[in-house]
């Protein structure tokens, strides 16, 4: 692990990005716009593959540590592939060429009623209660499971949620009451909405899980800014980010003490313990981010030497998993359906602890397009990756009333950009797929008379 080398990649890393951010923005809505896909994907992106080697450069983390760096001898061909992942993240982002055809707005636009979808998110909600592991709600996240049910369920609430967003949204558009404050659009997504939304969150905090919190305060903040073309200064921007990341750290401080405390007691002591005083890394607040990279140690000390490339499986099944129950013939198209080829991060799961693992080791979008391809998988994957936020925040922020599919894309993406870069870029597909089938049923069946007339 030659300091020099990775000092050096490192000052390549911060080039092509000061290079990418004072770039000539051609977009008017977009320019000195901080709330948009690519910031946010890329803040993600540099967290996970190079705070690391930053913290290991400055002292903060031995080479010696084998639970983040796996194989000091790999260290150096990740970091190179994470480096030419971003590069062609930052290429794929520059060769969207906005296109009349991306409009497909209807001049029959009507407002749609959501009261089909509010009732179903109560009716979700509270079978959501029902189905909840106790155990995992006092605490319990990353040792106790949420409950196969739950979770189920848990999806489908936020794909109900996300679509009265998207549909109540694309209403105030209809109805041009696009300057309103933030307090009157919260006001105008309902109170079954709002409550339903709350009670979620705070059940989900008290557990330990912050993802949940992240995704709707984004998806939220960017249905209010669709709506209004307000923009988010970049100085006002990186507040936001630094209140919200401090947070979120100190809710991961939280759930680690004894389950048999009260909430209030666990953030009592979080504040009493200094949480960013215990954590070595220039960037206390996204270390826990930050251990991602790990998955890209592992797919690489791995793959190819003691497993073949998996040639498309984990694309194809984040695809085809929004088509329902299409699972039950995964044993019939692949010889060997066990539990550890159902993603990248079951299968970092598998290559770190084997069959009988106690928790989850997570991947990352590098080791995901890895795995299927090597370095031809990130080259182009990490390309379409770029390509599509861009799509994302072009939707977004320069056409009033997009299609609904381009809408749910940048809905849902926007609320995972951060998280992508941990993740894999298709992971959230299936929730665009839903989403935008949830608004049609919603708009044809639900609002049938209304649209008979039209």
């Amino acid at each position: 692990m030659d300091k020099g080398v990775i000092l050096t990649l490192l000052l390549l890393v911060t080039v092509v990005t000061a290079m990418f951010f004072t770039r000539r923005e051609t977009e008017p809505f977009l320019k000195a716009q901080f709330f948009k896909h690519s910031n946010l994907a890329v803040l993600g992106i540099l967290i996970v593959n190079f705070q690391y080697y930053i913290d290991y450069l400055i002292g903060n983390i031995p080479s010696s540590n084998d639970f983040i760096f796996v194989n000091p001898q790999i260290v150096i061909k990740s970091l190179t592939l994470s480096i030419i992942g971003l590069l062609m993240f930052y290429l794929g982002y520059l060769s969207f060429n906005k296109r009349k055809k991306h409009i497909v707005q209807k001049k029959n636009e009507q407002i749609i009623k959501t009261r089909f979808l509010e009732v179903l998110v109560l009716v979700f909600l509270i079978l959501f209660f029902l189905t909840i592991n106790v155990n995992y709600v006092l605490g319990g996240y990353g040792t106790e499971t949420i409950g196969q049910n739950a979770l189920y369920i848990s999806l489908l609430l936020k794909i109900f949620i996300i679509a009265i967003v998207i549909q109540k949204s694309r209403n105030l558009i209809l109805m041009k009451k696009t300057k309103l404050s933030f307090k009157s659009y919260l006001s105008y997504l309902g109170l079954i909405t709002n409550m339903s939304l709350t009670l979620y969150l705070f059940t989900v905090i008290l557990s330990g899980d912050r993802g949940p919190l992240i995704t709707f305060v984004l998806i939220i903040l960017a249905g209010y800014l669709f709506v209004t073309r307000r923009k988010l200064k970049t100085k006002y921007g990186i507040i936001f980010v630094i209140i919200g990341a401090s947070f979120i750290t100190l809710l991961g401080i939280v759930r680690t003490f004894d389950s048999n405390l009260s909430f209030l007691d666990k953030l009592q002591l979080a504040f009493q313990e200094n949480p960013f005083s215990i954590e070595e890394s220039f960037l206390p607040q996204t270390k826990e981010l930050a251990g991602s990279v790990k998955a890209n140690h592992h797919a690489l000390d791995f793959v190819p030497k003691q497993h073949d490339f998996l040639y498309g499986r984990f694309q194809f099944q984040q695809i085809t998993v929004a088509i329902p129950f299409f699972n039950i013939f995964n044993s019939l198209i692949f010889q060997d359906d066990s539990k550890k080829y159902a993603g990248s991060a079951s299968f970092v799961t598998w290559i770190f602890q084997g069959d009988k693992p106690s928790y989850g080791n997570g991947t990352s979008v590098i080791a995901d397009f890895y795995f299927d391809f090597g370095l031809i998988g990130v080259i182009f994957g990490m390309f379409l990756f770029g390509y599509y936020m861009r799509f994302a925040e072009i939707t977004m922020y320069t056409y009033q009333l997009p299609s609904l599919l381009g809408h749910s894309f940048f809905m849902v993406y926007i609320g995972s950009a951060i998280y992508i870069s941990r993740s894999s870029f298709l992971f959230e597909f299936r929730t665009v797929v839903w989403v935008c089938a949830i608004l049609l049923i919603n708009q044809y069946f639900f609002n049938k008379k209304q649209y008979t007339k039209a």
